[in-house]
């Protein structure tokens, strides 16, 4: 229950939204999915004057079109699953089918909203940069598009001005296959860190190589590993200097309650490896 006395605004409109949000006066939160947001309110640890609630914005649903797949920034993660992608954008499928909660989680949790609170631990960011995303940001003064890379600036911090919610999320279509692997704790934790791997593909060869890596710094960090595969994918470097090759990209290793940075530095390179072996399996599948 929230116990502090607040207003509840639900505009209709992008324009109603973006006014809302850079004209109310005291303390303001977005509410989209609610999965962080209500149940902080409800133990007391955020309060606010106003919440802005984004569920009449029909910001929801999944399209395809010949050159990219487009979500709405309050699409679920069971729209996702239920969607039929492929290339970059099935790696958001394989993030939703294991997102920490179950199916309450995927039935109420957003792609936009986990992206907006920016968690290092979020299954989210990683992936989305790993894609190649790009992301709509509307605010009172019109509409302006960042790169999924550009988006995130630290930890729970992005290029959101005040004013401005994220509307869509466009992944470009290509020739990829995509792998994805996180470790946690027990199936109700965060992730301690999570792997994002692409292989892309052009004419039937492999171009180049990449693996982002998720919860292990303050943002999601991707490392090209094109010169450590064969034109099949398969590691051509030994555990030792793949893991080597990853930790030189750890500037600083982010740290919490769930792990300490130097745990997160020395998992990574398992982290990569086990994302990039996925791509593998989604080429022989």
């Amino acid at each position: 229950m929230i116990r502090t006395a607040l207003t509840h605004h639900m505009p209709h409109t992008l324009r109603e939204a973006g006014d809302l949000l850079g004209g109310l006066d005291g303390t303001t939160a977005v509410l989209g999915g609610g999965t962080m947001l209500v149940p902080a309110m409800g133990r007391g640890e955020r309060t606010y004057d106003h919440v802005v609630d984004l569920r009449r914005l029909g910001l929801s649903g999944v399209t395809s079109t010949a050159d990219e797949v487009e979500l709405g920034a309050m699409t679920t993660y069971s729209a996702v699953l239920a969607a039929d992608v492929d290339g970059p954008a099935n790696l958001l499928k394989r993030l939703a089918a294991g997102i920490t909660g179950g199916p309450q989680l995927r039935n109420q949790g957003t792609v936009g909203g986990s992206a907006s609170y920016a968690n290092p631990s979020s299954d989210v960011p990683a992936a989305l940069v790993a894609t190649g995303a790009r992301l709509s940001l509307h605010g009172a003064n019109g509409v302006r598009e960042v790169t999924a890379a550009q988006f995130f600036r630290d930890a729970f911090e992005t290029v959101l001005a005040g004013d401005e919610i994220v509307t869509k999320i466009r992944i470009p279509k290509n020739d990829a296959r995509t792998g994805y692997f996180k470790l946690k704790l027990s199936e109700s934790s965060w992730p301690i860190a999570t792997g994002a791997a692409v292989a892309a593909h052009t004419d039937g060869r492999l171009t180049q190589a990449t693996v982002t890596l998720g919860g292990v710094c303050a943002t999601p960090v991707t490392v090209d590993v094109t010169e450590c595969v064969d034109e099949r994918g398969v590691l051509t470097v030994s555990d030792r200097e793949w893991a080597e090759l990853i930790e030189q990209h750890l500037e600083d290793p982010w740290d919490d309650e769930l792990a300490p940075a130097s745990y997160r530095q020395q998992v990574a390179g398992v982290v990569a490896r086990r994302a990039w072996e996925e791509t593998i399996q989604d080429g022989e599948q």
